[in-house]
């Protein structure tokens, strides 16, 4: 008997169909260098760093840290005639544990901060500038003319704090914690302390010309003699703030919580000054 042919064999001459292709959109994607989020490719996002700070940072071991800040306690102890001056500017810092660290004089400009613990740390007349100290904690810290100008201070721990004629000059601190810190004669020319917590402040004399001061918490605040000319105040309580000779012209005191018509009266104003509807209303 024949034997019967088979049903998939093909006739003589015929072309053997090719195998199944994969969809060329599959085919595609997995040659196609991975994209993301935010539509760059794989190849073509920057490099990651590790540190969250604001700038490309150097890391330091907790070893050589110790180093540092042994060689900068011998360079205060000898006046400079021994050891080296403590050097971490633009170094990745960022939860670091620097509790009563001795740090006066020290270079920490670009550092990045974020939530480093110094309470009670020494930063007498350090270079801080440009520093994001985002969260810190600064309780009782000494901070007296350090040099912050244009720094980040955002929702920092300052109760207590020194900062005797700190340069703040353009700083950020947003809803910073500053309750009886000491800001006697420091600048605070066009910070933004929106938000912030300034009770019972010492500022005598301090300058906050054209500051952002709105929603601060400035009860009991000595503000004698302060500079806030151009300050906006907008919705600040102002509740037992000491205000003899503060500089308030031009100063925006619409909305201003506790504010009374004595305490405007031993300040200087002049027709610029914005007074809440109240006291308007009164004169």
């Amino acid at each position: 008997k024949k034997k019967k042919k088979k049903l998939d064999a093909a006739p003589p001459g015929a072309i053997k169909p090719a195998a199944k292709a994969e969809p060329a959109s599959t085919a595609q994607e997995a040659a196609r260098p991975r994209r993301s989020p935010g539509g760059l490719r794989d190849d073509e996002r920057p490099p990651e760093h590790k540190s969250t700070g604001p700038k490309a940072l150097r890391e330091i071991a907790d070893d050589e840290m110790e180093k540092i800040l042994e060689a900068h306690r011998e360079w205060l102890t000898s006046k400079s005639a021994a050891g080296t001056r403590a050097d971490l500017s633009k170094t990745n810092l960022r939860e670091a544990y620097l509790q009563g660290a001795q740090l006066r004089g020290a270079d920490l400009r670009d550092a990045n901060l974020q939530k480093a613990e110094l309470q009670n740390a020494d930063l007498f007349l350090a270079d801080m500038r440009g520093s994001d100290m985002l969260g810190a904690m600064l309780q009782k810290a000494v901070l007296k003319r350090v040099k912050l100008k244009g720094g980040s201070l955002i929702s920092a721990r300052l109760e207590e704090a020194d900062l005797t004629e700190a340069n703040l000059e353009g700083a950020d601190l947003r809803e910073a914690d500053l309750r009886e810190a000491t800001l006697e004669s420091a600048c605070l020319n066009r910070a933004n302390l929106r938000g912030a917590n300034l009770f019972m402040v010492e500022a005598t004399g301090v300058q906050m010309q054209h500051a952002q001061l709105q929603g601060c918490d400035l009860k009991g605040a000595n503000l004698a003699d302060a500079d806030l000319s151009g300050a906006r105040l907008t919705g600040a309580k102002l509740q037992g703030a000491e205000l003899t000779g503060t500089n308030l012209k031009g100063a925006d005191l619409l909305d201003v919580e506790g504010l009374t018509a004595s305490q405007l009266d031993e300040a200087e104003i002049d027709e610029k000054t914005i007074k809440p509807l109240e006291l308007q209303e009164a004169s």
